[in-house]
């Protein structure tokens, strides 16, 4: 079975009830449960309790406590409202009996209106970037995970602008981006491209609040990074994620522990498809704290 598929069938929600639904975890070596898959979880449950004229437009969620990547999640949808324009769904996914996520999402019929963007940044195309694919090998080493050494973690293809060096990191912008599609074509239900989009709306955005500090995740002088938040907006239905798409990501404050990123996704052409938002935590160990008192 290929990675594709195999990130699919584990998306894929069972319905206990009208309004209960249960979800398999991520199968990563280092059994980390990622955020990315449990986001496109809670948007796949809130969806499927509306009605089909209504379409996801945004939501915002908050990551409470790390998820077991041993256990099955539950994922506990409240009707909120059913407007004549808006619907809104809360999401609570469960582990253990205790809350891991929470998700508030927002549908929308779509209507006619003003309409501009932001422009896509002047990059190079991906044709013209190498894959990443040997960054994620190097992360997987670093976790001290060799079954995994070979294996591909991510379902996706990635090919970065501006890519950190692993093995002699010095600072860089915060602003950065990288290339992105699924590694084989799906088919035409823009629901299943929407929930994806989500998914790897979480990949790489906790880095750019590092970039400027010349870390990478797995940077010793790191004691915790993790996701807090996140927030998506759809701006466009009229995309593919089997095609290229660019994220623009912009870690633009860091402080107190946490970091600010903002991101932008962008079709192939130019169109603004959808923006990101997310706090992260960024916890030094006490060694590195203390060194930059001094």
């Amino acid at each position: 079975m290929s990675l594709v598929q195999d990130t699919l069938n584990r998306l894929k929600l069972s319905r206990l009830d009208r309004l209960l639904f249960e979800g398999q975890p991520n199968d990563w070596p280092n059994r980390h449960v990622f955020g990315g898959h449990i986001l496109a979880q809670a948007c796949e449950a809130a969806t499927s309790t509306i009605s089909d004229e209504f379409h996801l437009h945004g939501f915002h969620s908050y990551f409470m406590r790390p998820g077991n990547a041993e256990r099955s999640v539950i994922y506990d949808v409240d009707p909120i409202r059913d407007g004549r324009s808006f619907a809104t769904r809360r999401v609570v996914a469960i582990q253990d009996g205790e809350a891991i996520f929470a998700l508030s999402a927002s549908f929308h019929r779509g209507e006619g209106g003003v309409s501009h963007q932001i422009n896509m940044p002047d990059v190079p195309p991906p044709e013209a970037l190498t894959d990443d694919e040997d960054y994620y090998r190097k992360a997987l080493r670093a976790l001290a995970a060799p079954s995994a050494k070979h294996r591909p973690v991510l379902p996706f293809e990635m090919r970065s602008v501006d890519r950190m060096d692993l093995e002699n990191p010095e600072p860089k912008d915060s602003v950065a981006g990288y290339w992105l599609r699924l590694k084989e074509p799906i088919g035409d239900d823009h629901d299943l491209h929407a929930r994806l989009l989500a998914y790897c709306s979480d990949f790489a955005f906790l880095s750019s609040n590092l970039r400027p500090h010349a870390m990478v995740p797995r940077d010793p002088r790191l004691k915790t990074v993790a996701s807090l938040d996140h927030a998506m907006w759809f701006h466009s239905r009229d995309y593919r994620v089997d095609d290229w798409i660019y994220y623009k990501t912009e870690g633009y404050w860091a402080g107190q522990g946490r970091g600010l990123a903002r991101g932008a996704l962008y079709r192939r052409d130019g169109l603004l498809i959808a923006s990101t938002a997310q706090e992260s935590l960024i916890r030094l160990t006490d060694e590195a704290k203390a060194a930059l008192e001094d």
